[in-house]
């Protein structure tokens, strides 16, 4: 086991060095909850009794405040982990952003959004509960430790101490100590040490259980400024990770569920390097057409011969968005050398395609009405896809 020797150190200050009310537990909760950007790394070691070594994990943060009315989490995040392990370095990250969340580890992207399902984000109507607050290291974010140290100020069992114009390491530093006390028991002991001034955090000393057999020691050491913020959204996420959202994503979308519902945000790269993009409710020109394909399918130039053949003999116009999984243009090419007006041609959209609850097996055609709504969709080849096309397009309509 480690040597306690932060709590040691904060348990014998003298009396004199302690706050008489200048700094509360509640001013330095709500100070940390108010920020709006974040952005640092940690070492982060856990200390078992049965270990004769920690367990340690090399950790960025990063912290963005919510859009307006986002009450799901205290704010949007991004946490990056990695593990040294005997057959080389485990890494992962988790993610929350505008009712979605992400985690991902051992090649596996898992992902919630909470307008399909909002069941994961608050389990018996409990946000605490969240898939998205259930998240190693969102402790360690600022915000949320913000609100932390907010619940421990009403709860009677926490009995804490907040110490100012002290030296820790060298630093000038504030410190909040203590412990928390359950049915007779020290069921925690903490000391975290803040930077005086910002009051974000500097190194977090936890020991859960003190004493007793299931005994857990942390020891959290902030790098301090070490990261720069990024901007958290989806699609920054997909651009940071590709390999993650192209390869291993798995999707909590429903694509029966979609007919009814605002096309998802769709975008992805064209064939010649520019950017499509369409925007969740944003209206289309005419009724549109979305065809996810992988050129290696067999039926891939069956499926384009037979969506433009029921486009030319439908008496409206209809846009068509060829949306291929393939990297290479050469591929995509092969089955579309080139396109007519009112087509795209897209590759690298499978996470646009998952986006719509579209999974590995292709063609899929989505249908959606001029105000953004989606009509329809149809799975797979057969020899009536002509037939079927024009008709869930003139009812697209």
């Amino acid at each position: 086991m480690k040597k306690r020797c932060a709590l040691v150190f904060v348990a014998t200050l003298p009396l004199a060095m302690q706050a008489a009310g200048l700094v509360s537990l509640g001013d330095i909760a709500r100070r940390l909850s108010s920020y709006d950007s974040y952005a640092d790394s940690c070492s982060y070691e856990v200390y078992l009794p049965s270990l004769s070594d920690p367990v340690c994990y090399g950790v960025r943060l990063y912290g963005a405040s919510n859009q307006d009315g986002d009450t799901l989490a205290p704010c949007r995040y991004l946490i990056e982990w990695s593990l040294s392990a005997p057959d080389g370095v485990v890494e992962g990250f988790s993610a929350y952003a505008d009712g979605a969340h992400y985690r991902f580890r051992d090649k596996r992207l898992q992902e919630y959004h909470a307008e399909w399902d909002s069941v994961p984000f608050a389990p018996g109507g409990r946000v605490r509960a969240g898939v998205q607050n259930q998240v190693q290291f969102a402790e360690l974010l600022p915000q949320y430790m913000g609100r932390k140290f907010s619940d421990m100020v009403s709860d009677s069992t926490y009995v804490s101490t907040v110490t100012t114009d002290t030296v820790v390491g060298g630093r000038k530093s504030l410190v909040v100590s203590g412990r928390r006390r359950v049915n007779g028991y020290d069921a925690a002991e903490y000391v975290y040490v803040l930077d005086p001034d910002s009051f974000l955090p500097r190194l977090v000393e936890l020991e859960n259980n003190p004493g007793q057999l299931g005994e857990q020691s942390i020891s959290v050491r902030y790098m301090c400024g070490s990261e720069k913020p990024c901007d958290i959204n989806a699609e920054t996420l997909a651009a940071r990770y590709p390999d993650a959202f192209g390869k291993y994503r798995e999707s909590s979308f429903s694509l029966e569920n979609l007919p009814g519902k605002l096309m998802p945000r769709v975008v992805a790269p064209t064939t010649t390097g520019e950017r499509y993009l369409h925007e969740k409710g944003e209206p289309f020109a005419v009724p549109t057409v979305f065809v996810f394909l992988e050129s290696a399918v067999g039926s891939c130039g069956d499926v384009v011969r037979a969506v433009r053949e029921a486009v030319d003999y439908l008496p409206m116009g209809v846009d068509v968005i060829w949306a291929f999984f393939d990297h290479r243009v050469d591929d995509i090419e092969a089955v579309v050398p080139s396109i007519r007006p009112g087509e795209h041609l897209l590759m690298n959209a499978r996470g646009a395609a998952s986006d719509c609850g579209v999974g590995a097996d292709t063609p899929v055609l989505v249908f959606v009405g001029a105000d953004g709504v989606v009509r329809d969709f149809v799975q797979g080849y057969n020899q009536d896809l002509k037939s079927i096309v024009i008709q869930k397009a003139s009812l697209s309509n």
